[in-house]
């Protein structure tokens, strides 16, 4: 940011978020799928 002469850090940032912490470009953070979830081997178990 200071290096680019920007006065906000979302302007430089790899990842730049809006003001609620959402990347709207690939739509993070939000609900994933069964088939996502099993694409990457990750089971939710209910807790007791």
């Amino acid at each position: 940011m200071l290096l680019a002469e920007e006065e906000n850090i979302r302007e430089v940032a790899a990842f730049p978020m809006n003001s609620s912490a959402q990347d709207l470009l690939m739509n993070a953070p939000c609900e994933v799928t069964e088939q996502q979830l099993r694409e990457v081997h990750i089971k939710i178990r209910q807790s007791k």
